[in-house]
């Protein structure tokens, strides 16, 4: 094979290898993002559901008496 012809071989490669390594860091940061946000939404939602947990207790320990309707 022809020295020019594996030069421009190993060089098209070396380029794809660095293309993949860079799409590689790009996915890590998209990783890292979504881990973040997906940490985020846990906490809203176990923050969320502890609140409400508390509204139905205090409802139930204190219930709102209201008039009955009349006829």
């Amino acid at each position: 094979m022809d020295k020019t012809i594996v030069e421009s071989v190993i060089q098209m490669a070396e380029s794809h290898l660095l293309n993949v390594q860079n799409e590689i860091k790009k996915l890590e940061i998209n990783r890292a993002e979504i881990d973040d946000k997906i940490s985020e939404y846990k906490k809203y939602l176990t923050d969320s559901a502890q609140a409400v947990r508390i509204a139905k207790q205090e409802m139930t320990d204190n219930p709102v008496n209201t008039p009955a309707p009349q006829e």
